[in-house]
């Protein structure tokens, strides 16, 4: 198993597309910020020069960062099915488990290491670019940090799920946005007039990433992982999400016909 999992690390080390997409998103997001600097520094009261706004915008578009998961699992996936290099591995007696757990722990690092230097490239050039709005703004930005890692590795692992058991990526990603996204939002929508589907729609990682709520009296958008019960809800999501993803996928693929 070691030596599947350290050649995946080495390949995707020197696959440029995970450079492609890691630099291209730090670039982005510094680009946001030099930006709304630059037209603070050209236009007086300017109401979106500050740390305030730029942090917290960060983290009420996380679902973002969810969406874009999937492609971070397709670039790290290879098309494995498609390139016959699966059916390689298990010829070579690489068992079904190791593979999947291999595949899965490294999107799971990559995706880590993507957040960690994204976001704090993000908060480097806010500081740098913008007014410094207080120390609060940054607690609640690292706090939203923490709290979404567990709901972005429940995306990564449905996506590394749907993966193995479709061979169509097209299929993989339409079948990842029903029951990540679509499914979710029409369970909120029911839970307007449905009380039971009012509270499970409250525990489904989209959901949860999307109910921003502005406070005017202190001037704050709160989010869910405010609280500390929702803080922690987001972490028993991570962890009952991750366990049904990857056990689907691993049931599945094992019975997978690897053509």
């Amino acid at each position: 198993m070691f030596n599947y999992i350290k050649s995946e690390f080495y390949r995707n080390i020197n696959t440029k597309g995970n450079y492609i997409f890691l630099f291209g998103s730090i670039g982005f997001v510094v680009f946001i910020n030099v930006a709304l600097g630059l037209f603070a520094n050209s236009q007086v009261n300017f109401p979106y020069g500050s740390t305030k706004y730029s942090l917290s915008s960060f983290y009420t578009y996380i679902g973002l960062l969810m969406l874009i998961s999937v492609y971070l699992v397709s670039l790290i996936f290879g098309q494995e099915f498609k390139n016959s290099t699966l059916k390689n591995s298990i010829s070579f007696g690489i068992s079904r488990g190791e593979i999947y757990f291999g595949k899965w722990l490294v999107e799971v690092v990559i995706c880590i290491i993507n957040l960690v230097l994204i976001s704090s490239a993000y908060v480097i050039a806010a500081y740098v670019m913008l007014e410094d709005s207080g120390i609060i703004y940054l607690q609640d930005f690292m706090r939203a940090i923490v709290a979404s890692l567990p709901l972005l590795l429940v995306c990564v692992s449905a996506s590394n799920c749907f993966y193995f058991i479709f061979d169509n990526e097209a299929m993989a990603v339409t079948v990842w946005s029903i029951i990540i996204v679509f499914v979710p939002l029409l369970i909120s929508m029911a839970g307007r007039k449905i009380i039971i589907l009012e509270k499970i729609s409250g525990w489904l990682p989209w959901n949860i990433a999307g109910n921003a709520i502005f406070d005017s009296s202190i001037g704050r958008i709160i989010m869910p992982w405010n609280s500390s019960d929702g803080f922690i809800r987001c972490f028993i999501v991570g962890v009952i999400g991750v366990g049904v993803f990857y056990i689907l996928g691993l049931i599945m693929f094992k019975k997978k016909e690897i053509k």
